[in-house]
């Protein structure tokens, strides 16, 4: 864990990502180097730890913290550029298939909690169960989320998959092979809020039934 007290994110973390969005490459990077330890990777590695520490309260399990790399893997990219001009956290608890989310750039400030892509087992299991009797629960679920500003990730697929009854009340989540609930804030400028940290808790709190959920299907 670290020792490091959260402090907050400011607006010098979101200069540095506007500035890395307008002067993608390394000369600017290499420059402006001490503004990325001291504005983004310093305030991200704490927060990172403290929220671990929260969600480790708030489920009963350890959550290890990844803090996405700055540096893109551009070999197989059209795109070169060489930096991520965002920050982008997930905690996810061992052997376990979903993860809180958090990401903020210069476009967007956003909460998540699921699972981009579920392995093999646990699509299958996934299309059974939101094709059978626990489909309705888990509609209500979702829908009571969206209806209070959550959004669902997009679904995968355009039809309902193969196998699973296109009459079943919820068929229309087995088109999702993956799926994350998220809550987007206000814009960019959420993050350097001193609330922060209480808004990012409260929406994991909310959005742990969709945890549970999808941490119950990756069990054996």
């Amino acid at each position: 864990m670290s020792t490091q007290e959260f402090t907050g994110f400011t607006d010098a973390t979101l200069d540095f990502l506007s500035g890395l969005k307008a002067n993608n490459n390394r000369e600017w990077f290499t420059e402006h180097k001490k503004s990325y330890e001291a504005a983004v990777k310093k305030p991200a590695k704490a927060f990172s730890d403290l929220v671990a520490a929260e969600l480790e309260q708030l489920t009963g399990k350890p959550h290890k913290p990844k803090i996405f790399r700055i540096n893109r893997d551009i070999r197989f990219s059209k795109d070169k550029t060489p930096y991520n001009t965002h920050i982008h956290v997930s905690w996810a608890a061992p052997g376990e298939i979903p993860a809180f989310m958090f990401g903020v750039s210069t476009e967007y400030c956003t909460i998540g909690c699921g699972a981009f892509e579920f392995p093999g087992p646990v699509l299958e299991k996934w299309r059974k169960t939101v094709s059978g009797p626990q489909g309705e629960t888990i509609g209500a679920l979702l829908d009571g989320l969206v209806e209070s500003g959550f959004r669902l990730s997009e679904p995968a697929l355009k039809r309902v998959p193969a196998g699973v009854p296109p009459d079943a009340p919820q068929a229309d989540l087995a088109r999702h092979k993956g799926l994350a609930v998220w809550h987007d804030l206000e814009g960019p400028a959420a993050v350097t809020r001193p609330d922060i940290m209480a808004r990012v808790m409260e929406d994991f709190a909310r959005l742990l039934p969709v945890r549970n959920l999808l941490a119950g299907l990756s069990q054996n």
